[in-house]
């Protein structure tokens, strides 16, 4: 009993002596500290980063294309509509015979595919970039590629070996007095000059001896020039093969399709790193661990409460990866922990971008409903009125390239020595409701303005296999004496010495009717 009275007077004393002390000595708190849990998420921008609203110079046509060939592999409306037109304007080549024989036109038949893909590099290029600097080298096709062409009755022909279009980003178009008429010269990358200049080995070494060889055949001149030191060459091309969009005054350089939407892609593409760095913040959202309160805090001499709570946490996240599991953490009354997170609010709305998704598609001029398949309103606009101004962009498209497809046609004609040469056109486009369009073109051709020919091209037929097949099938009709249609109430009565066809042809009541009353009058 003694004992533990004399104990509880010792913790009294303490407790006195340690509540002076307090008093009388200043408490020094322990400091804030924070600590990097490893862990494998990268920050996508540093703050260096910034993406401006700084547009490159109008005249810095390099950096221009540059902006627009990114935006057209980044932006989804540039890239969508890009390809929209692409797909709907280069539609299938038409070939008019214009006088030549059946061989001679099996020729241009057999070259169509090489031709439309050629149109779409070409149709691609104008609408990145505005500049179109197209390299077409004739030459001979030995026996073996002709009959692959499924072309007959020629040893050898002379047809396009290579149809390519040229880096805009080297060409440098110089303004002369003839504006209408400017001069192009091509820089020379140093890549290339290394490949002349060492007869066709790269500069890491690697060896290609056909291409080589294809520039020694097709590109002499170009090749001695530049072992003669040239390194910007004078384009030696026909100016009306070279297409440039939308001229102005005061520049030889064109204006690319995508330059007016610029401006509002790269505010687009500002708050989509807005969305990022929020979106970042939050998955690296801050934990603020405290200890200690007003009535119980950690001074300095407690500094391993702070390392135990920290090392328990850097063995949690130690594996590398930063994903919540149940995670049992140990420690007294006085651990309080928090999670601070940015405001989302700006992230989970969704309005920010309407604004500018409606200045792009009224830059490039393109209708909602050629995108989606539907108006951003029902009932609120007109899809045959809002298609005009793609089908403009489209047409005016079609014209430039059928230039060069032409004179792809013409180049064939003289070098092979044929009678004429065929007109290359597209197929008319078909932007309509398929009941407008059907309505129209039945009209055209029951009043004989449109003949079985075309009407037939128009439904994706052609009109003389059409006719080899109808007459096939006619022989084998005749020849198994089946019927072509079904009976008709005016049929005539089966002849065994009639062909189907004549049987199944009915007869007019009215000219019977006449028949008779010739008869009787007589």
């Amino acid at each position: 009993m003694d004992n533990e009275l004399k104990d509880n007077t010792i913790v009294k004393e303490s407790e006195v002596l340690l509540t002076t002390k307090l008093a009388t000595t200043p408490v020094r708190l322990a400091q804030a500290t924070f600590s990097f849990l490893p862990g494998s998420m990268d920050y996508p921008y540093s703050p260096d980063d910034v993406d401006k609203l700084d547009l490159p110079k109008d005249d810095d046509f390099k950096k221009i294309v540059a902006m627009c060939r990114f935006f057209y592999r980044k932006e989804p409306f540039a890239a969508t509509i890009i390809n929209k037109i692409i797909d709907i304007s280069i539609s299938d080549l038409i070939f008019n015979k214009n006088g030549l024989s059946d061989n001679e036109f099996r020729v241009f038949l057999s070259i169509k595919d090489l031709l439309r893909e050629f149109s779409e590099q070409l149709a691609l290029e104008y609408l990145i970039s505005g500049l179109v600097v197209p390299e077409i080298k004739f030459g001979p096709v030995d026996k073996t590629k002709v009959k692959d062409l499924g072309i007959k009755k020629y040893e050898t022909l002379m047809l396009p070996v290579s149809m390519w279009v040229r880096d805009p980003t080297t060409i440098t178009v110089n303004k002369t007095i003839l504006s209408d008429t400017p001069s192009y010269f091509v820089h020379i990358p140093e890549d290339l000059i290394a490949f002349i200049l060492h007869g066709g080995v790269y500069p890491d070494g690697t060896k290609d001896p056909v291409l080589y060889q294809k520039l020694l055949t097709y590109y002499p001149e170009f090749v001695a020039k530049v072992k003669a030191g040239e390194r910007d060459i004078l384009l030696d091309i026909d100016p009306s093969l070279v297409i440039r969009r939308r001229v102005t005054t005061d520049s030889a350089y064109p204006t690319p399709y995508l330059y007016a939407a610029l401006e509002a892609m790269k505010q687009k593409r500002n708050l989509r790193r807005m969305d990022y760095s929020i979106a970042a913040r939050v998955i690296s959202a801050i934990m603020l661990v405290r200890l200690g309160d007003k009535d119980f805090p950690i001074t300095e001499d407690d500094k391993e409460a702070f390392t135990a709570i920290k090392q328990q946490l850097l063995w949690r996240d130690g594996s590398n990866k930063n994903i919540d599991r149940i995670f049992q953490l140990f420690a007294n009354h006085t651990l309080q922990i928090d999670w601070k997170y940015p405001p989302t609010d700006a992230l989970l709305n969704t309005e920010k971008y309407k604004s500018v998704n409606d200045d792009i598609l009224v830059a490039l001029g393109f209708p909602r409903i050629l995108i989606t398949g539907e108006a951003e309103r029902s009932q609120a606009s007109d899809a045959s009125y809002a298609t005009s101004s793609p089908v403009k962009t489209m047409e005016t498209l079609r014209a430039k390239i059928l230039v060069i497809l032409n004179y792809v046609s013409k180049q064939i004609t003289k070098l092979n020595n044929f009678k004429s040469a065929p007109i290359i056109r597209f197929r008319p486009l078909q932007l309509a409701e398929y009941a407008t369009f059907m309505a129209s073109i039945t009209q055209l051709y029951q009043s004989g303005n449109l003949s079985r020919a075309s009407y037939a091209e128009l439904l994706g037929y052609n009109w003389e296999d059409e006719i080899e097949k109808r007459l096939e099938e006619e022989k084998d009709l005749k020849d198994s004496g089946i019927a072509e249609f079904a009976p008709l109430p005016n049929s005539r009565q089966p002849d065994n010495n009639a062909s189907p066809q004549d049987q199944n042809k009915g007869s007019n009541p009215n000219n019977d009717n006449k028949a008779k009353e010739k008869t009787t009058k007589e």
